[in-house]
């Protein structure tokens, strides 16, 4: 059996094994020949142990839906993302770390003993990492091409339901002409795990790590000044810098999505317009898109419109729904608001516009442009609400 078809989960504990018996190793022989590049090279692989081990829980979490608790909502979706943010800030923290270090040990230079051990050490490590890296690769283009956006067959049976009411939206085939999401070039793709790809980055990692820590003991051992005891705390300054490199993109990525950021290439501004031009909705406010994990999008709104029925409003929802997954949004959730209710006049309108006035960033900008929500908290709650 080829060793790309095991499954992640696999792959994973097979790198387990591989970092752990490498990090004990290393270790060993980087107390033994006092190179600091060997003992930061085995603390980054003790912390590649604790992110695989992470990742790998992870991964076995979130494929497992059964088990998933009854508070959980939208189940283990985000504990690989989870995993990854740990993963990234454990990596933070031990870049800072070796860097102190090596700062240190240019001031108190400390001789290195037997390079040779530090030389084999360092090709057996590189080995190693390339071996994983090659189990950690995922070939094929999996992530890439099992998401299938039929929604084609939907559409049509729903536009055959609504064909039995007496409210039709006039142009349906024209409603999205005008839209921006039509000239938007950058197409919503899936991304590659997170969890993954950070134990990915890792791996990389430690290989340049490697290759440092090569050429360290390579140079103390050939050359025959003194200074040449420099390269140690040297090539440890630099493993402490690739790990910074890595481990900041990783916290970016995560974080963002942990924070419920816009999806990628998704501008608000022009959701927020195409919808509002969907004839029969007044304006839309309220609106809010986010990423459950790097791969789902989730949105919600309060839309306005004329319609006094549940048919005519499912009539708009759909076009709605149509503009949204131009986005690469595809959970939508929609509350319909009418602009004819009951006890809504001009001066309430405009004393609720005032209030809403104190709302702050892009809430305070929907607000003002959109119509006044209808369904308003009656007991001073506002501060408590998503946008308070």
């Amino acid at each position: 059996m080829s060793l790309f078809t095991l499954s992640r989960a696999s792959r994973l504990s097979i790198i387990i094994a591989i970092s752990f018996t490498f990090f004990v190793v290393e270790i060993s022989v980087g107390f033994y020949t006092r190179s600091l590049a060997l003992v930061a090279d085995a603390f980054h692989y003790l912390n590649d142990l604790i992110g695989f081990v992470v990742a790998l829980v992870a991964l076995k979490v979130s494929e497992n839906p059964d088990a998933t608790p009854s508070n959980l909502t939208f189940g283990w979706q985000r504990s690989t993302l989870l995993g990854a943010f740990f993963n990234g800030v454990f990596l933070l923290a031990l870049g800072v770390s070796i860097i102190l270090q090596s700062i240190e040990r240019f001031v108190s230079l400390e001789r290195v003993e037997k390079p040779e051990l530090m030389l084999i050490i360092g090709c057996v490590g590189l080995t190693l990492n390339l071996i994983s890296a090659s189990f950690l690769h995922e070939h094929g283009h999996d992530h890439h091409h099992h998401h299938n956006h039929n929604h084609g067959a939907q559409d049509v049976d729903q536009e055959q339901e609504q064909n039995t009411t007496s409210i039709q939206l006039e142009n349906r085939e024209n409603a999205h002409e005008n839209h921006r999401h039509a000239n938007n070039s950058q197409s919503v793709q899936r991304l590659h795990d997170l969890g993954v790809m950070g134990v990915l980055l890792h791996v990389i990692g430690d290989a340049i790590n490697n290759i440092g820590v090569i050429i360290a003991a390579l140079i103390i051992w050939k050359a025959t000044h003194d200074g040449r005891y420099y390269a140690d705390p040297g090539v440890s300054t630099a493993i402490g810098i690739l790990i910074l490199a890595s481990a900041i993109p990783l916290v970016k990525s995560s974080g963002s999505i942990l924070l419920n950021t816009v999806p990628l290439g998704v501008n608000l501004d022009d959701v927020q317009h195409d919808l509002e031009t969907i004839p029969g909705v007044i304006s839309v406010h309220e609106l809010h898109a986010w990423r459950l994990n790097q791969n789902k999008a989730i949105a919600t709104a309060h839309v306005v419109t004329s319609d006094t029925s549940l048919a005519g409003f499912m009539a708009r929802a759909q076009c709605i729904g149509e503009c949204l997954h131009a986005y690469g949004i595809h959970s939508i959730t929609l509350q319909p608001e009418l602009a004819s209710s009951p006890g809504t006049s001009a001066s309430v309108t405009g004393s609720l516009e005032e209030d809403t006035a104190v709302a702050r960033g892009v809430c305070m900008r929907r607000r003002r442009r959109g119509s006044t929500c209808k369904i308003v908290c009656k007991n001073g709650c506002e501060a408590l609400t998503c946008c308070g």
